[in-house]
């Protein structure tokens, strides 16, 4: 992005790690370009200055580059245009006119998490009536009560820890938790009862927190706010719950008496993704997110006819020069051998995730299990995609009102585990619930009824779930576990 601003300032240098901003940029008729006013300009100048500034002093020392992408705030507090800001669109056309073109992953954190206009922190995405899209869990509960079981049986074989903590990465409306814990306390209520287990929801939206208290905690529970800022609870079961922004505020156990157990379902497509496209044997190019007036949505709604209401006004484009952000695909001996012109995703956020839930594990305890969408045998190329009312649309269409999501790079997570946890999988949805014995459960299932239109909801939630042509195939699941464990079930 700092170097997009040749743009507006076209002298910029880029040595050890100094930047220098030289000569004023021609100007026509009182306008620099033609076309930005004296005023604009010093504001952008200044802009770029405070940003080169703060990120010279971000990535001296020793850092690990991907930790300090995007650190320094992409956007300006406030832009050239007099107007008020309503709503992202305009946001983002006002940020490119004074900065210039801003990267993809700047534009997907705002759309996704901005705190007045992005989706996930604005509304209940879940919602059947007004939301976007439905996950597995919605569907039928037997695919939470599966994931009960699994760590269940997980537990069992590391000899029944006696403390717990049940960790779930963007829980959604709680519905997973929900149904994994019904059947992991059943079943542990068999077996051993002086087990303590709390559980960490890791959650930015105040929205989708207030939904997960109303199903996992009775109404008496209070919705309390802790010193630290967090939130917290009691469980209908009586587990303690608390609520963090981020995984950063949880704290390992250095005695290695508490196993976590890490749930991770639809939530690393959703996160933030930097794309790329290789120019020769040495250079990769960013791409950009840039402003022009009514570009066409490939896309468009499924089912309907192309109108002008699904014009989007962003588009991704080449940057024309290095940014800083070109040096990721370098890191990594995996792109190295790559032709010319492959255009590749790479998302450093997930890197910093998967890496924090595998040092939760301990030496001889805790689990992860990953449930997504994506790629095993491949890099990710052009996946990012926009949902709308159930259907695929541009992922530049209404900004803040348009749920991002991208295939994950499950062969990325694996390369970047392996050394550290046992890893099994990934493995096809489909068949890792059929191992585990979802048959079974839907054949109990039907058979405790005589009401043939509910026998057919049963069929077919479970036929959504494991069908290669529906969710069988697509989804994955990905388990890590300390280093020498033996395969789990469903594995």
């Amino acid at each position: 992005m700092i170097r997009s601003i040749r743009k507006y300032i076209p002298k910029q240098c880029f040595h050890s790690s100094v930047f220098q901003l030289q000569q004023l940029p021609p100007h026509k008729d009182g306008l620099y370009f033609g076309k930005y006013t004296k005023e604009e300009y010093e504001d952008a100048k200044k802009i770029i200055q405070d940003q080169i500034s703060k990120l010279e002093t971000e990535i001296k020392g020793d850092y690990n580059i991907r930790e300090n992408i995007d650190k320094f705030k992409p956007f300006p507090e406030t832009g050239p245009s007099t107007g008020k800001i309503s709503n992202l669109t305009d946001f983002f056309k006002n940020t490119i006119k004074l900065t210039g073109p801003i990267s993809l992953s700047a534009f997907m954190r705002q759309c996704l998490t901005h705190p007045e206009f992005g989706y996930y922190t604005t509304r209940d995405p879940l919602n059947l009536k007004t939301g976007d899209f439905i996950t597995s869990p919605e569907i039928s509960s037997v695919f939470g009560e599966m994931l009960g079981i699994w760590y269940f049986t997980t537990w069992q074989s590391q000899n029944r820890p006696k403390q717990m903590r049940f960790i779930e990465f963007g829980p959604g409306k709680g519905t997973l938790i929900n149904d994994i814990l019904l059947t992991f306390n059943k079943l542990i209520r068999k077996v051993q009862g002086d087990v303590k287990i709390k559980i960490i929801m890791i959650e930015a939206s105040n929205v989708l927190r207030k939904e997960q208290w109303k199903l996992l905690c009775e109404e008496s529970n209070a919705f309390e706010t802790t010193e630290e800022g967090f939130n917290r609870s009691v469980t209908k079961w009586n587990n303690d719950i608390v609520w963090m922004d981020t995984e950063k505020s949880i704290k390992k156990d250095e005695t290695g008496q508490i196993a976590n157990y890490i749930i991770s379902h639809e939530f690393f497509d959703a996160l933030p993704i930097k794309s790329f496209i290789k120019q020769d044997d040495n250079t990769w190019r960013e791409l950009v997110v840039e402003n022009s007036e009514l570009v066409e949505n490939k896309l468009g709604i499924e089912g309907s006819e192309e109108t002008k209401d699904f014009d989007v006004d962003f588009h991704l484009t080449i940057s024309p020069k290095e940014t800083p952000s070109s040096m990721i695909p370098k890191l990594s001996k995996r792109y190295k051998d790559l032709p010319v012109g492959t255009r590749i995703e790479i998302c450093p956020d997930a890197e910093l995730y998967i890496m924090k839930m595998v040092q939760l594990l301990n030496e001889n305890n805790g689990a992860v299990l990953v449930v997504d969408y994506g790629t095993t045998a491949s890099v990710p190329e052009n996946s990012l995609r926009g949902i709308y009312k159930h259907k695929f649309v541009s992922p530049f269409y209404k900004p803040g009102d348009v749920d991002l999501s991208i295939d994950v790079d499950f062969g990325n997570l694996v390369k970047l585990t392996e050394s550290l946890s046992q890893v099994f999988g990934p493995l096809n949805q489909g068949d890792w619930l059929h191992n585990i014995g979802i048959g079974y459960r839907i054949d109990q299932l039907i058979k405790s009824t005589t009401d043939e239109s509910k026998q057919d909801k049963i069929y077919e939630s479970y036929k959504r779930l494991t069908d290669d042509e529906q969710m069988g195939k697509i989804y994955k699941f990905l388990a890590l576990l300390p280093k020498g464990s033996k395969k789990p079930i469903g594995f």
